[in-house]
C-alpha cells in the first residue's frame, strides 16, 4: 500500500518535488515508485504540466477508489491492534476554532477520565479540510456548522448542540470597550483583524461596507495575539465571548449579532456503532450545557 499512499500524496500536491517532501523521501525514488504504480496498471496516472502534474483519465479513476481504501484499511489496522492490546482505539475529530479552543477541551478532558484506552485526536481545521476528511473517512467525527455541500454528496448526520451568532470584539482597553451606542460609521472608522476566514464575516449591519483590514490571520490563536493590546476590532463567534474575557478581549455590543447558525457533530452514519464515538457524543451533549455561551435568539 506504500505505493499507493504515495501517488495520493503527489495527486493532492500536484508536484512530485513537494510529495516527496512531505513524504521525506527523495524525488528520484518518488518518480520510481510512481512509474511502477503505471506499470502495475499498464497505464499513465499522471500527466506533466508547466505547474506540475495532473492526474490523468485512469489516474483519476485510481484517485477516487484510493482515498476511500486508504482511511478504510487504517481503520482496520488500527482495529486489529487495539483488539491485541498494543494500541490505544482512536477516535479521530476535526474541529472549528468554536469547539477546539472553547467546548471540547473540557470534553476531552472528562473522556479522559472514563476511556484511558482510547485516544483523542484532534484537528481544528477550515470546514473545506474538515468535510473533505470527513468524506474520505479520515474523521470519524465533524464539529461546526452543516453547509450544503455535506449532504450533496454523502449521507451524514447533524446533531445541534449550540446556536452561534457573530459578535465585535475589541481588546478591554480599546477606545470603544466601554461605549454604549456605536453606530455603522464608528465601526468603519476602525481597522480590523480578520481571523482567518472571510473579510465578509460580521453582524448583518456591516455586511454592505467595505471595512479596513489591519491584518488576515491564519488561525483564531495569532489573531488574537494580535488583537491583545491593539487598536483593532474583529468579528468572530459569539460562543468565544467568555474565552476571551480570561484574555483581555471584550464584546463591543453594536445590537447585532447577525444571524444565528446551528453548530455540532457531523458524522457519517457508521461511526455510530462504535461505542467510544457513542459515549464521547453522549459527554458533548451533557458537558456543553455547563458551558457560559450566549443564548441567542433566532433571528430573520
Amino acid at each position: 500500500m506504500k505505493e499507493l499512499r504515495q501517488f495520493v500524496e503527489v495527486a493532492n500536491q500536484r508536484s512530485i518535488s513537494s510529495a516527496a517532501k512531505r513524504l521525506n523521501i527523495s524525488q528520484p525514488a518518488l518518480s520510481r515508485a510512481i512509474r511502477q504504480l503505471e506499470a502495475t496498471y499498464g497505464v499513465p496516472l499522471f500527466m506533466r504540466t508547466g505547474a506540475g502534474v495532473e492526474l490523468s483519465a485512469y489516474g483519476s479513476a485510481l484517485y477516487s477508489r484510493a482515498v476511500q481504501i486508504l482511511p478504510a484499511l487504517d481503520e482496520a489496522r488500527d482495529e486489529i491492534e487495539h483488539l491485541q492490546g498494543r494500541t490505544k482505539a482512536v477516535i479521530r475529530i476535526a474541529t472549528g476554532d468554536l469547539w477546539g479552543l472553547v467546548i471540547l477541551p473540557r470534553v476531552i478532558r472528562e473522556f479522559g477520565k472514563t476511556h484511558p484506552d482510547v485516544l483523542v485526536e484532534v484537528k481544528i481545521a477550515d470546514d473545506g479540510s474538515r468535510f473533505e476528511g470527513l468524506r474520505r473517512g479520515v474523521y470519524d467525527l465533524v464539529f461546526g456548522t452543516l453547509s450544503y455541500k455535506y449532504q450533496a454528496v454523502m449521507q451524514v448526520e447533524f446533531e445541534t448542540f449550540v446556536r452561534q451568532g457573530t459578535f465585535v470584539y475589541c481588546d478591554q482597553h480599546h477606545e470603544l470597550a466601554n461605549s454604549t451606542t456605536i453606530d455603522v460609521e464608528a465601526l468603519l472608522e476602525q481597522r480590523w483583524i480578520s481571523p482567518g476566514y472571510g473579510d465578509e464575516d460580521g453582524p448583518n449591519l456591516l455586511k454592505t461596507f467595505v471595512r479596513d483590514f489591519a491584518v488576515r490571520a491564519d488561525s483564531m490563536p495569532q489573531a488574537l495575539l494580535v488583537l491583545r493590546g491593539s487598536p483593532y476590532l474583529m468579528a468572530a463567534s459569539s460562543g468565544f465571548r467568555e474565552l476571551f474575557r480570561t484574555l483581555g478581549i471584550v464584546h463591543v455590543d453594536v445590537g447585532d449579532y447577525g444571524g444565528v447558525q446551528a453548530s455540532g457533530a457531523i458524522y457519517a452514519p457508521p461511526a455510530i456503532e462504535k461505542s467510544a464515538i457513542r459515549d464521547f457524543l453522549r459527554l458533548v451533549r451533557s458537558e456543553v450545557t455547563l458551558l457560559e455561551l450566549p443564548v441567542l435568539e433566532q433571528t430573520p
